[in-house]
């Protein structure tokens, strides 16, 4: 998709890459005049405080100053209309002080995710997102993942006790069905009906997720433990054998299951090595079939189990 600046076709993604290697890897920061609306706002999540065009510029020139080798890869560009999504890498060393912080000369590593809106040929909102965490372990103020942090096989065995549904979350990608099992699943509210879904980095099904404005939300029946089995693999073509229908907003529903979602994507939270994925439900069905259950590392028919009186 382009749009026009002046007479001539210029494509958003170049334009995008071009303007933050200029202003966020060598520090042109006048660059962006280039790029952003005078009435720019950036915002770091929906409530964030805002920050306007040169106010950007400073916080790229103090990053710099502690970073000076600040080098910036743009992983995945997804562009809907006025909308555009960027997935986003950020490394540098710190050898100037930055957040208080006087120089440490650790490697710097944080990954995020940028939300644009254009106004015809320039950005006039942004809303940006990325896991705090790590760049605060990185300078040494917190120390969750060093001393401070719990054992991870004793955090593990804590969430084995948690029992769990077992859910398909799917996309359509240009055409091609993409899914991956997962059990973070949540409701968080009821009016407006939102979900959350928590989906790893790594998978291969993440970069599908991520370019996509909807996803499917498939939650398995007890009689359906080869599906989350095929899901849970990393098998090249899940749906190879599998009965699906794609759901009315295009997302790829499995067929049998005891409930069905679809869900606009609303935000992109990054948290340690996962995405966390917020909609708001814009279909819905169930049947009255008795859900799988997982618990332990082992999946459960909860059919057979007797509910307690209360």
């Amino acid at each position: 998709m382009t749009h026009t600046l002046g007479h001539a076709p210029v494509d958003r993604t170049s334009r995008i890459r071009s303007i933050w290697r200029a202003a966020w890897d060598q520090g042109e920061v006048d660059a962006l005049d280039n790029l952003l609306s005078p009435t720019y706002v950036r915002r770091r999540g929906p409530a964030g405080t805002a920050q306007d065009r040169d106010q950007l510029k400073d916080s790229i020139r103090a990053v710099r100053e502690a970073f000076p080798d600040l080098h910036t890869d743009i992983e995945d560009v997804v562009e809907d209309g006025d909308r555009l999504a960027i997935r986003w890498r950020s490394t540098g060393r710190h050898t100037g002080t930055f957040l208080g912080v006087p120089p440490t000369g650790r490697p710097v590593e944080v990954s995020g995710a940028t939300f644009a809106r254009f106004d015809g040929a320039a950005v006039a909102e942004e809303w940006v997102t990325f896991d705090s965490r790590q760049l605060l372990e990185a300078l040494g103020i917190i120390t969750t993942a060093q001393r401070a942090a719990v054992d991870p096989d004793l955090v593990r065995g804590v969430h084995r006790k948690f029992i769990t549904g077992v859910t398909v979350v799917t996309t359509d990608d240009d055409g091609s069905p993409r899914g991956l099992a997962v059990n973070a699943f949540s409701s968080i509210s009821l009016d407006p009906p939102m979900v959350l879904v928590c989906v790893q980095r790594t998978s291969s099904t993440h970069p599908a997720l991520h370019r996509a404005s909807h996803l499917g939300i498939s939650i398995l029946a007890a009689d359906q433990l080869d599906v989350a089995k095929t899901f849970a693999s990393k098998a090249d073509d899940k749906f190879a054998h599998l009965a699906w229908t794609p759901g009315a907003y295009g997302s790829p529903l499995i067929d049998g299951s005891c409930a069905q979602l679809e869900v606009e994507i609303g935000e992109r939270l990054e948290a340690g090595s996962h995405t966390v994925f917020t909609g708001r439900v814009v279909s819905a069905r169930h049947d009255d079939l008795a859900p799988l259950v997982y618990s332990g590392g082992g999946f459960f028919d909860i059919s057979r189990t007797a509910p307690l009186p209360w």
